[in-house]
């Protein structure tokens, strides 16, 4: 699966490198920034890469990922607090996968938002079951 999402990942950026308009001096920083641009992969194939990165965290640790999917918010009643989640569903629309974060500013859009967010990959631990999550993120769009 690493293999067959690395060769994905660089078919996606030699397609997007080829032509086109020279991007502004602003946007050229947030791309070089990014390590892992999911935005750039059709339904069919970001699901499975996000997929990966909850089977297998450690390999995304510390990395600057860039996301789009609808926001969520989910309260714990038992900790009164809220989780934030980007939600993606595959190509039919009949699953889907979540990349929880926290926004750096902690200025949440309304429930059910479309968004775009970078954030730094990490995880975290409850119950001896790791969960990924976004990092100090930012939305982009």
């Amino acid at each position: 699966m690493k293999k067959f999402f690395a060769t994905i990942c660089a078919a996606c950026l030699l397609i997007s490198g080829c032509g086109g308009e020279e991007k502004p001096a602003s946007e050229k920083i947030l791309t070089e920034a990014v390590d892992i641009d999911l935005t750039k992969l059709s339904a069919t194939m970001v699901y499975p890469a996000v997929f990966d990165m909850i089977e297998n965290p450690s390999e995304y640790r510390g990395k600057t990922i860039k996301i789009r999917g609808k926001y969520f918010a989910a309260h714990d009643p038992a900790k009164d607090e809220y989780h934030h989640a980007c939600v993606i569903w595959d190509e039919t629309a009949c699953c889907m996968q979540g990349m929880e974060f926290e926004l750096a500013d902690k200025k949440y859009p309304p429930n059910e938002s479309d968004i775009t967010l970078t954030g730094k990959f990490d995880v975290y631990t409850i119950q001896k079951i790791d969960n990924p999550i976004l990092l100090d993120a930012r939305i982009v769009d």
